[in-house]
């Protein structure tokens, strides 16, 4: 056996001396065995082959390459040399910050194979490299999920949450803020956005995108804003916390964030029209108080509640009463936006309250009408969950 200079990463790389599994090593072999003409082994460091395009060596012992993994140097078999578990080629240790993780084989004559071994560790170095930086980045967006999980929860003290961010190299300062972005599959579009801006941290949790901001000003999250909703084809919904928060008004922002995603109905869809859809945008949630006093009743009450009053109501009349309560009890807007004669909404106003003893013309009577209509939106959800 002849030997050939080891090929491996020099300290401070950016793939990690954890061992390569048997699924990774397959995938390796898959993702190069392609382009070679030469069978391609990837032994582990005990010299087990892990990864093969020929699936009956898998699990064997290569003692070619248990003498590369020991030695720390490249070893070639010769024709005539092989022993049991070996055939002619080259076996060449990967090697990563100082230690053999896996070691790449080759099979066929040493002269011919070498030049082909030692491109094929660089290469699958890469994409050693890249298989652990996307590793990376799952597990860094599963701290700032469990992080941001843990703060709705009410469990996360201040000292935790800086603790937490040093950990994931994003040391954020206090005041906060936390804005939840809903948009129709965008999500890992606008997680990969994210990354690319400083002074933030993003996961995606509860169908929607939490955005926590540190440093925060009134300036930055309209700059964030209008950077995330750019060039976008579906509009982004923005459901914006307390600016400049300390960790308590944080910790509050999350719980009632949490609690209006469980019940996403709650939330009145975007207009169509493009000129709304940038006057309502962004919606605060200190302007959701009913919203969130119906989202925290139990099931139960919700249903209870929403049944004895929109029960007795055709669906016409439910959206005439939605209308109207939106458009400021104003017959003549109400009247417009539905797309009839103001007559017509009277005469629906007045089988309302003969249905349900609500005149949602007078206040207290609407507010009540108002909160029905909420449960209602919440108890389809939770239905439909």
């Amino acid at each position: 056996m002849t030997e050939t200079a080891p090929i491996g990463s020099t300290p401070g790389s950016a793939v990690s001396t954890a061992q390569i599994t048997r699924e990774l090593a397959q995938r390796l072999v898959e993702q190069v065995a392609p382009s070679l003409v030469h069978n391609v082994n990837i032994m582990d460091a005990m010299g087990v082959i892990i990864g093969s395009r020929d699936a009956a060596r898998i699990g064997t012992l290569h003692d070619g390459a248990r003498d590369a993994a020991v030695r720390g140097e490249a070893v070639q078999i010769a024709p005539g040399d092989e022993r049991q578990g070996t055939r002619p080629g080259v076996n060449i240790p990967l090697i990563v910050d100082g230690q053999v993780v896996a070691v790449v084989g080759v099979t066929g004559t040493p002269s011919e194979v070498v030049p082909v071994a030692q491109v094929l560790v660089l290469t699958v170095q890469m994409l050693l490299a890249q298989e652990r930086q996307r590793d990376n980045a799952s597990w860094r967006e599963s701290a700032i999920r469990d992080m941001l999980s843990t703060l709705a929860r009410g469990d996360l003290t201040e000292s935790h949450l800086l603790s937490g961010l040093r950990a994931i190299d994003t040391p954020l300062q206090p005041p906060w803020n936390l804005t939840g972005i809903l948009g129709t599959n965008q999500s890992v579009a606008l997680l990969r956005q994210l990354r690319e801006f400083s002074g933030v941290v993003a996961a995606d949790i509860n169908g929607a995108v939490w955005v926590l901001s540190g440093s925060s000003s009134v300036l930055s999250l309209e700059l964030l804003r209008q950077r995330l909703q750019q060039s976008r084809v579906q509009p982004l919904r923005f459901l914006t916390g307390r600016v400049a928060a300390t960790t308590a008004q944080l910790a509050g922002d999350a719980q009632r964030l949490s609690s209006l995603l469980a019940r996403p109905g709650l939330l009145e869809p975007l207009a169509s029209d493009p000129v709304a859809i940038a006057a309502h945008s962004e919606t605060r949630l200190d302007s959701l108080g009913l919203e969130l006093a119906i989202a925290g009743l139990p099931t139960t009450m919700i249903e209870d509640f929403a049944g004895s009053v929109l029960g007795p109501l055709t669906a016409a009349l439910n959206e005439t009463a939605r209308v109207f309560l939106r458009d400021e009890l104003s017959i003549a807007v109400a009247a417009r936006s539905l797309g009839v004669h103001r007559n017509t909404l009277v005469q629906r106003l007045d089988r309302i309250e003969m249905l349900t003893g609500l005149n949602i013309r007078q206040f207290n009577a609407a507010v009540s009408m108002r909160l029905a209509l909420a449960a209602g939106a919440a108890r389809y959800v939770q239905d439909a969950q």
